[in-house]
């Protein structure tokens, strides 16, 4: 999804503040870093200049935010009434006691330190360049935590700014049930009866004002539909939404490469030809939905600029079946894995057969010969080679004859050629020994970034066009058509957030196990949804795990994967015995390695 999911929640960055806060200039601030640059704590706070953007957050008489139009125009410029009703967190980098932010940046949650349902924002204009947006809560709709350290969340970040998140309702209304559980304890986290009556009247109406929230959303998203269908007769460009990219909403919109894939202009004299990787609109349909609008762009985006094409990303999130689903013709389409021993072009294309003196092709050989057939036919339809783990192997070993005669100008045919040596291609031709690179023919390389790979140098780099891969866990789910209970699917995008920095993701293929698992409980001997997901995060995501004694990133891990076993070990059980051992082996001085 590109943008905002309706009916969850929106999180937005802030300075952290000391425990306490009461919205007044910090004493000594230059030795406590709140996140905001050190001159600008020493000019101004130091020097008691309230121009910090977040001082006003939790002022008792008129309380407000101000956000930079750095993070957050791009949003409110053309919909500034986009935040209206919506329940807004405001939250900061992890900090320590007396001075400020913790040096350790691996902690995978950051502190809440209150929330707004919002009543308006309106823009502030500074100067001719400068413009801050300042967000307003409804009189009886903001609160503050008074131990921030306390509470975390999830979330995830949405493309277009800096500021803004995006946070899963039911984890928000998680998240205010056990501060009421705290605030209802014996000795409560609080420090005055003001922020108690806040709170409790913030947690009472939450419920109703996500549903507020929610209609308000709808109707906007409607209002731009109907907006967009009364422009789209006018303009070819229609406003960009920030709904864009929702599965429920299927807006027609025409695109720079729907343009340019779909025109039947004849390119001028010396306009390049293009050879699109995509020559469906189905297919150009399914890499949207299942991956995002965004990836589509890039890869149409390559058609115009180059004809290799790397495709980096964790293992499991679908490198390999992105590569081969963007052409669906199998005789257009080789698949070569590349070998971890590859050390010369022989390896790629052959060799000379000492006796008979004969050019031995490889299949890829091959392949690029039945391109150069069908171009001399005038068949101009794309070819695509998918290298598979490309970076096992240094490149420039194998892969510098292709890497330079592809890139000469299409017209340039001699340039295009690669003498193989022989008298002839065995099988295939016996009067040269010579193949033609057709510029039709696109390489697409998936490579992982690990300790058994090896990095690509700017000769590479150069010629390439990089694309990165993500897929979050929900949209993993869903390209597996698995339909979980929204607690499972909130545990396993916990457990992703937390141990992303591990390298060890819920990944395509743990959902395709998952799938499997479900369809056959009872030949595992398996009574729910929760033994089967509980069996394939401990296989499949938790034994990627390394936990290294001494190294102080392990801590804030740690930390994390205690709570989650908290809030899920009593339907994860085996997760949470693993947890806990983990726990035991690095206070015991014993690494943790799976395997």
């Amino acid at each position: 999804m590109s943008f905002i999911t309706i009916g969850n929640a929106l999180g937005c960055t802030i300075n952290s503040h000391r425990r306490g806060w009461d919205g007044s200039i910090c004493k000594n601030a230059e030795t406590w870093n709140c996140s905001a640059k050190q001159q600008f704590r020493a000019d101004y706070c130091q020097q008691g200049d309230p121009r910090c953007y977040h001082i006003h957050i939790f002022e008792e008489a008129n309380p407000y935010c101000l956000i930079d139009d750095l993070g957050i125009g791009w949003l409110l410029e053309p919909y500034p009434e986009v935040l209206n009703n919506q329940i807004l967190l405001f939250w900061g980098k992890r900090f320590q006691e007396p001075r400020g932010i913790s040096d350790i940046n691996a902690r995978p949650k950051d502190y809440v330190f209150g929330a707004y349902r919002v009543r308006s924002v309106s823009p502030q204009k500074i100067n001719e360049f400068k413009t801050l947006w300042k967000i307003e809560p409804y009189p009886d709709g903001w609160t503050r935590f008074q131990q921030p350290y306390i509470l975390t969340v999830y979330y995830k970040s949405i493309i277009g700014g800096v500021y803004l998140k995006e946070v899963n309702r039911v984890a928000v209304e998680n998240m205010f049930e056990k501060a009421a559980e705290q605030a209802r304890s014996p000795h409560p986290n609080w420090h005055n009866t003001k922020d108690i009556e806040r709170f409790e009247h913030f947690h009472a109406h939450l419920h109703e004002w996500f549903e507020t929230a929610r209609e308000d959303a709808l109707r906007l998203q409607q209002n731009m539909v109907r907006t967009y269908t009364t422009r789209s007769t006018q303009t070819a460009i229609p406003t960009r939404s920030p709904f864009d990219g929702l599965k429920n909403l299927d807006l027609k919109k025409p695109t720079t490469s729907s343009v340019l894939a779909t025109s039947t202009k004849q390119p001028a004299k010396n306009e390049a030809i293009t050879y699109p990787l995509l020559d469906k609109d189905s297919t150009k349909e399914k890499i949207k939905t299942s991956y995002s609008k965004e990836i589509l762009d890039a890869v149409m985006a390559v058609s115009l600029t180059k004809n290799i094409l790397i495709i980096t990303g964790n293992p499991g999130v679908g490198k390999s079946t992105l590569a081969i689903e963007l052409i669906d013709d199998s005789e257009r389409k080789l698949i070569v894995p590349v070998g971890s021993t590859w050390r010369g072009r022989e390896d790629l294309l052959g060799y000379v057969n000492p006796i008979s003196n004969e050019f031995e092709p490889t299949d890829f050989t091959k392949f690029l010969w039945k391109a150069q057939t069908a171009w001399q036919k005038k068949d101009k339809r794309t070819y695509v080679v998918i290298f598979e783990e490309f970076n096992l192997s240094q490149p420039e070993y194998w892969f510098a004859d292709i890497l330079v005669r592809s890139q000469y100008p299409d017209d340039q045919e001699k340039l295009r050629m690669i003498e193989l040596g022989g008298k002839g291609i065995r099988g295939i031709c016996n009067n040269t020994s010579k193949v033609f690179i057709s510029p039709a023919i696109r390489f697409i390389a998936t490579i992982n970034n690990d300790h058994t790979t090896l990095s690509l140098s700017p000769r590479v780099l150069d010629r390439a066009s990089i694309l990165e891969l993500t897929l979050e866990p929900r949209a993993t789910l869903d390209r597996a058509k698995l339909e979980l209970e929204e607690q499972q699917i909130m545990s396993i995008e916990e457990l992703d957030a937390l141990l992303k920095y591990k390298n060890a993701m819920f990944s395509l293929r743990a959902a395709e196990s998952l799938k499997r698992c479900l369809d056959h409980l009872q030949l595992l001997d398996m009574n729910s949804t929760w033994d089967a997901l509980d069996t394939v995060l401990l296989q499949q995501v938790l034994t990627k795990v390394r936990l290294m004694v001494g190294d102080p990133a392990n801590d804030s891990v740690m930390q994390g994967l205690e709570d989650w076993s908290e809030n899920y070990g009593k339907y994860l059980r085996r997760c949470a015995s693993l947890i806990n051992n983990w726990t035991e082996a690095l206070k015991d001085g014993r690494d943790v390695i799976q395997a």
